[in-house]
This record gives structure tokens, sequence and C-alpha cells, in this order.
């Protein structure tokens, strides 16, 4: 594909109408078929007609649909009503205008120019809901069209195309130099042979300004993909540390009602373990005060577990298996477990071995025992 042909028809997916529009100005007559396209999609039935008619016969079957489309869409010559609204419009009289515009629009209404002179009576009337309008509807058909810049109100700022022009056109002057300079001095040295080899071969000259606008072509394109690979990078990183900081202030919260809870069962500990007994009366708790003793000291054994603080750990389940005595409690297996295993990360391999067998003996049937099995063999 032509590097033109690529750039035109990548304004052309962008809304850029106009711009395609002045890109082939710079070249007129060159590409009769993109000119069609352009005016094409800027539903400009009339032009479409005109310029289909005078294509080369090998293009014509090629764009055949859009003829047909165009022919078919194509019901009334708005040129001199657009013309007419325009003279009304310079003469300030604006309600003139309104009346003819609207009368193209009921047999016409996706005209480009038509929505471009609405926008421009809404302006001139200030009609800030109808100019929003219009400008929403131009904006989809023709981004760059000039009657949103007058007042700048067209949001895109100066990008890639404005580059690529200005590049273009620096070549294209470059090139211009080299055969104003190279060319001629070349043929002045050969002026004494016969005239008919003075012929001068432009062949490379083309070749080079092909050159220039394939590696344009190639350079837009690349830009292009390196833009949406650091906008999905920047999003995918933004995503990430959102989850982290959101997983660190759970983690922050959950801490906190950890240490709250652990305050509180050995404040309450604290309180049964420093209570004063009578002279004259012995205390026998019931056996639901200990057994719910046994469960606090069990839970509060298990923080001190988790938090790699082993001894405390081994000493609430000692105090915990204590309670329990011979009672058959739904957690007994847990505590006689978990004492074992805070031996087992404490080091004392010895008295991990002899717990780790007990516990089998005494709980064959334990969710644990395969556990249990597990770590006897590591030691």
């Amino acid at each position: 594909m032509n590097a033109v042909e690529k750039i035109v028809r990548d304004l052309l997916s962008e809304k850029r109408i106009t711009e395609a529009r002045n890109l082939l100005s710079l070249f007129p007559g060159e590409f009769p078929h993109l000119e069609l396209e352009v005016e094409y999609a800027a539903r400009n039935w009339k032009a479409v007609k005109r310029i289909y008619e005078s294509l080369p016969e090998e293009l014509k079957e090629k764009y055949a649909e859009h003829y047909e489309h165009a022919t078919s869409q194509y019901s009334i010559d708005y040129s001199r009503e657009a013309e007419e609204a325009l003279k009304e419009l310079e003469r300030k009289n604006v309600q003139g205008a309104i009346s003819i515009v609207e009368s193209i629009v009921k047999d016409y209404p996706e005209l480009v120019e038509v929505i471009a002179l609405r926008y421009k009576l809404a302006r001139q009337r200030n009609d800030r809901k109808a100019m929003e309008k219009y400008r929403k509807l131009l904006m989809e058909l023709d981004r760059t069209h000039p009657v949103l810049l007058e007042n700048g109100l067209s949001s895109r700022k100066t990008g890639l195309f404005e580059i690529l022009t200005i590049s273009l056109l620096v070549a294209i002057f470059l090139v211009s130099l080299f055969a104003l300079y190279i060319v001629p001095s070349s043929v002045k040295k050969e002026s004494e042979t016969p005239v008919i080899e003075q012929t001068v071969d432009i062949k490379p000259l083309e070749q080079r300004v092909e050159d220039v606008l394939s590696n344009i072509a190639v350079l837009s394109e690349s830009m292009g993909k390196l833009n949406d690979l650091v906008e999905g990078r920047f999003t995918e990183v933004q995503s990430d540390v959102k989850t982290v900081s959101e997983d660190l202030e759970s983690l922050k919260d959950l801490l906190a009602n950890l240490n709250r809870k652990l305050s509180q069962i050995e404040s309450a500990l604290s309180t049964i373990s420093t209570r004063e007994s009578t002279p004259s009366v012995v205390y026998v708790p019931s056996k639901e005060s200990r057994i719910e003793r046994a469960k606090s000291l069990w839970f509060l054994g298990y923080m001190f577990y988790l938090r790699r603080e082993y001894d405390e750990a081994i000493r609430r389940f000692d105090l915990a298996i204590e309670e329990i005595g011979e009672e058959n409690v739904y957690f007994k297996d847990d505590v006689y477990y978990y004492r074992a295993l805070s031996y087992y990360f404490k080091g004392d391999l010895s008295t991990a071995r002899r717990l780790f067998e007990d516990f089998i003996e005494k709980f064959p049937d334990s969710e644990y025992t395969d556990d249990a099995e597990y770590f006897l063999k590591r030691i």
C-alpha cells in the first residue's frame, strides 16, 4: 500500500476528513480514488458521483458499490441552497439562513457541510443547546472541519498528523533542492553529448520521495503502538498498586482486631487468676467454667502460636490441657496437636517427637493424625 494511501485511510478512520482532504491537496490529481473515499466519508454524494465518472476503468469496478450507494442517496443539488444560506448569514439574516438550511436537511440530513452550516447558525444565535448538538454530530463526521477550529472548539491538540505533514513538506523541499543543485550540474558536464542523452532520469528522486513517505508511515505506526503499550502498562501498574494498598489496609485492620482480642483475653485471665478465695472456703470451679477457661486458654495459645511466640503458646496450651482433664471437648485434639507443633517449630525436636507420638495414640481418628505422622517422619 502506498504511504499516502495509508495515512489518508488512517485519518478517515479517525473521522479527520478535513486533514485527509488537505493532505491530498498536496498531490492534485494523483490519487482520485482517495479523493472519492474522502468525499464518500463526508457523505458528499454529488462529488462521489463526479469523481467516480472520471476514474480509470480498472478502479471503477472496485468502487462500484460506492457509486451505487451515492446514486441512491443523492436526491438534490444542495450547492445553490447552501450558497444562498451563506449569503444570508453574511447579511446577518440568521432567520432566513435557518429556513434555507432546514429545507436542505429535510432531504439530506447527514450532509457534513449542512451540519456545519447549522452549527454556524446556532453559534450566531448563541443557542448553546443547538451548538452542542451540532458540534457533537460534526465531531463524529469530521473532527477537523474548519468551522470547529474557528473559535478553538475542537478538543484535539496538535497531534501526529501535523508532525507528519511538516516532515513531508521538509522532505519535498530537500528533494527539490537536490534537483535544483545536483541535477543541473551533472547535465552541464555532459552538455557536449547528443541531445538525446541529456534526458534526466527522475526515477531515483521519485523513489526517494516514496521511501520518505514509507518511513513516515512506519514511524507513525510505531509511535502509535508504543503509546498504546505505555498506556496499557501504566494502567496495569496503577491497578496493582491500588490492590496492594487495599490488601495492606485489610491486614492492618485484622492485626488491630487480633491485638484487641488478645488484650481482652489476657485481662480476663488475669482477673480470674488473681481472684482471692476466702480462708474458710475452698473454691471448686464448675465443669462449665473450666471448659470456658480452657477454651479461652486454647484460643490465646493459638494466637501466640500464630505470632511465633512459641514459649507463651506452650504455657497456655499446658494450662488448657490441665483445665480440660479427662473431659471430652471438641477442641481437645487441637490443643494437644498445636502444643506438639509449637515444640517442633521452637526446635525442641525430642519433646516434639514424644508429644506427636502421644497425640497419635490419644487421637487416632483426628483430622490432624496424618499431619502428626508427617512431622514424625521429618524428625
